[in-house]
């Protein structure tokens, strides 16, 4: 899909004329004089019988999307249709939308003082825009109607790995074995070793930001793909790390540090590995010191999800360690991201 930057703007009328037709709506109404039984004579005021009906369409700009997806997804439509909220994430709104053509997709709505600049916003949807591979989740289209930019995404049936792991967001709990955990967790290792592969126009590596379970979207056959990849480009990452406690590395949360590096996704990643593992929530419970904990115990029996059932086998153990690596508190001793995918693929 080639990003195009066609501008085409659906207003016809002024603000100034639209006030003018709605004050001057016709409203007639009909006086009939009727008998009642005891003979008075009574006026009765019928409701108005016509009213004047003024659609106002705002400014409409493509960011990203060419002529025939931009036909099938029309912008007014989108951005008025009524949706159903499915979460509030950094960079805005999430929404799902059920198309008058019967199809269904994921929209996000962005107010623009939620990001960094417009025209910034604009460069890096078109960049991520033209990355297309099965471990990213792709952007469809993207427009600004007014004040507000959308980005569409395909709709995933079972939604996040966070609503699976912990029946949020009003999806019905599903309990997941550690066979479908450990391919999720390869899945997204190679969609964040993928992103941390390429470059800006500038030459620097891409970073993730924050790799969370609730930007993992899982698919019905349990593959998974990564999404929200454009998020540290368009919000500040103070935002992003005020957001995510728990998350994120030890370096960005102190301070000495103020920018992510794909070192501090590794850390985040390592976090990922642990929600899997352990069933717990990042943001509820301090991982890296829960998994310390129990190691200098030696108590790493009790550490699994119960609802995993209650067998531990060699691969879990494997899997603990790759995460423990991820968590190193000094970001040159922590792997890259090629080398945890390459020690989950090689798991017993």
């Amino acid at each position: 899909m080639k990003p195009i930057g066609l501008v085409f703007i659906y207003t016809a009328l002024t603000l100034a004329l639209v006030v003018a037709f709605t004050v001057l709506i016709c409203i007639r109404a009909n006086k009939k004089k009727t008998k009642s039984s005891d003979g008075k004579v009574t006026t009765i005021t019928t409701t108005p019988i016509s009213l004047l009906e003024v659609k106002v369409t705002l400014p409409i700009k493509v960011i990203f999307g060419d002529i025939k997806v931009a036909e099938k997804f029309d912008p007014p439509e989108i951005a008025q249709i009524p949706k159903t909220r499915l979460g509030e994430g950094t960079l805005g709104t999430l929404f799902k939308v059920v198309l008058q053509c019967g199809s269904i997709i994921t929209i996000r709505k962005i107010r623009e003082g939620q990001i960094m600049n417009a025209s910034g916003l604009e460069l890096w949807i078109n960049f991520f825009g033209g990355m297309k591979d099965d471990w990213l989740l792709p952007i469809l289209f993207s427009f600004w109607y007014g004040g507000e930019a959308f980005i569409l995404y395909e709709y995933l049936i079972l939604g996040s790995l966070e609503e699976l792991l912990h029946g949020s967001e009003g999806v019905q709990f599903t309990p997941l074995n550690w066979e479908i955990r450990k391919k999720i967790a390869l899945y997204a290792a190679q969609g964040v070793a993928l992103i941390h592969s390429r470059v800006t126009k500038n030459g620097e590596p891409l970073i993730c930001g924050v790799i969370k379970a609730s930007n993992i979207l899982i698919r019905v056959d349990f593959s998974a793909c990564l999404s929200s990849y454009e998020t540290p480009y368009l919000v500040p990452p103070e935002m992003i790390i005020k957001r995510n406690p728990g998350r994120v590395a030890p370096e960005l949360r102190y301070h000495y540090q103020k920018t992510f590096t794909q070192k501090s996704d590794i850390y985040s990643f390592g976090i990922l590995l642990l929600e899997l593992i352990t069933g717990q929530r990042p943001s509820m419970t301090n991982l890296n010191a829960y998994l310390r904990e129990k190691k200098i115990k030696g108590a790493l029996d009790d550490l699994w999800d119960t609802k995993m059932g209650s067998e531990v086998n060699e691969s879990m153990v494997e899997m603990i360690e790759i995460a423990w690596s991820c968590l190193s508190c000094k970001p040159r001793n922590r792997p890259s991201m090629d080398d945890v995918v390459h020690m989950i693929q090689v798991l017993s």
